[in-house]
């Protein structure tokens, strides 16, 4: 009975996606339970368990592939394992397999996706018009990464600004009315992706003065 137990233990698998960013660091973790102490890791890739770092018998191997010497380091007491330096092909699944000095065992799968980090939004006037005490001015705001939000931020707060849509119907447009009383405007334009953000910002204000356009424009 022990060994089936035993046996049931170590074939325990828990799965997680872990996301880094090219030539960054990110830590892999191993999920070991924190009341163990660790007598062997075992950190492997592809389906053959082509192993890459490992700690056997009160020793450490961290320079077992050569396309991963120098950038690896591991952790003995908790079994995580730190790349540095991320390149495209790290992004993989990874295995590690755990033991304890009770002879308890898990293996852990962890699959890193590598991506780059979020480009600064670009911001471009769209429209201007001159109005009575005021003027109209429309911006648009896109990004040539996927899978983003785009949104608004205004500041000083305008009475009228409005978020709009492109023609190709993705957010990012915004239509402002700007007052000729008012102080410059600061329009700041965010494209957000799970936890990371990149912001760009532009300045407007009607100075009443202009006819045409009547806005004056700058970035910041």
């Amino acid at each position: 009975l022990s060994c089936v137990i035993l046996l049931f233990l170590f074939l325990e698998q828990r799965q997680e996606e872990v996301p880094g960013y090219l030539g960054a660091n990110v830590t892999l973790w191993s999920g070991a339970d924190p009341s163990w102490k660790l007598s062997k890791i075992e950190w492997s890739v592809f389906s053959n368990n082509t192993w890459i770092a490992t700690y056997r018998k009160g020793r450490t191997n961290i320079e077992r592939i050569s396309r991963y010497k120098g950038r690896l380091s591991l952790n003995i007491s908790s079994g995580d394992r730190k790349i540095y330096h991320l390149t495209v092909g790290d992004a993989m699944e990874y295995t590690v397999d755990l033991i304890n000095t009770m002879k308890n065992g898990t293996v852990n799968k962890i699959k890193l996706k590598v991506m780059q980090r979020l480009k600064k939004p670009s911001v471009k006037k769209l429209v201007t018009a001159s109005v009575e005490g005021g003027c109209f001015v429309v911006f648009d705001c896109s990004s040539q990464d996927q899978d983003v939000d785009l949104s608004w931020e205004v500041g000083p707060l305008t009475k009228t600004a409005y978020n709009m849509s492109n023609p190709d119907g993705k957010p990012g447009v915004l239509l402002a009315f700007l007052s000729t009383t008012q102080k410059p405007v600061h329009f700041t334009c965010t494209s957000s992706r799970t936890t990371e953000r990149a912001s760009n910002a532009v300045t407007a204000e009607c100075d009443g003065k202009q006819r045409g356009s009547g806005v004056s424009f700058g970035c910041i």
